[in-house]
């Protein structure tokens, strides 16, 4: 990751409900790299750590349930949207699949889901359907977009 390092020293015994009732620093007292950052990825199989080389975590906003919404990733820091230039039905089962949802997987397009407020962080993202996380898919320059948010990408799980 990039920015601020916000938790370290984290000690779960399992049995929270949230990551905050957890044993931890104070908010930005860390002695670590974001060489050490940490994620989840959550399966009905079980949990299993994984760390953070497929990719920036990825959510669905706005929806009408937690199966589909505006597609919005967390790099830099920030949430933000992801442009629909190039935008399909390939894409969207990859971010289905990440979110742990099985079945058919549907794109869509022009802020269908509304407009985001944050950057536009990815754009012209091309998955060939098969990959496990939205990071994995190739793509051009996440620097370079010519989009606005009217081009929100989402996806209906």
């Amino acid at each position: 990751g990039q920015g601020f390092i916000l938790l370290d020293d984290v000690a779960c015994v399992g049995t929270e409900l949230s990551l905050l009732d957890c044993p931890h620093s104070n908010w930005g007292q860390h002695d670590c790299s974001h060489a050490e950052d940490v994620g989840v990825r959550c399966s009905p199989e079980g949990n299993t750590v994984m760390d953070g080389s497929l990719g920036p975590p990825v959510r669905l906003v706005d929806g009408e349930s937690t199966k589909e919404g505006r597609v919005e990733v967390f790099l830099n820091g920030q949430w933000g949207s992801v442009c629909d230039e190039g935008w399909t039905d390939q894409d969207a089962a990859v971010v289905c699949r990440q979110l742990g949802f099985r079945g058919a997987a549907k794109a869509r397009a022009m802020a269908y889901f509304g407009e985001g407020h944050g950057p536009i962080h990815l754009d012209s993202v091309e998955c060939s359907g098969t990959e496990h996380t939205l990071g994995q898919c190739a793509r051009p320059d996440t620097r370079i977009h010519s989009c606005w948010h009217s081009e929100d990408a989402g996806v209906i799980c």
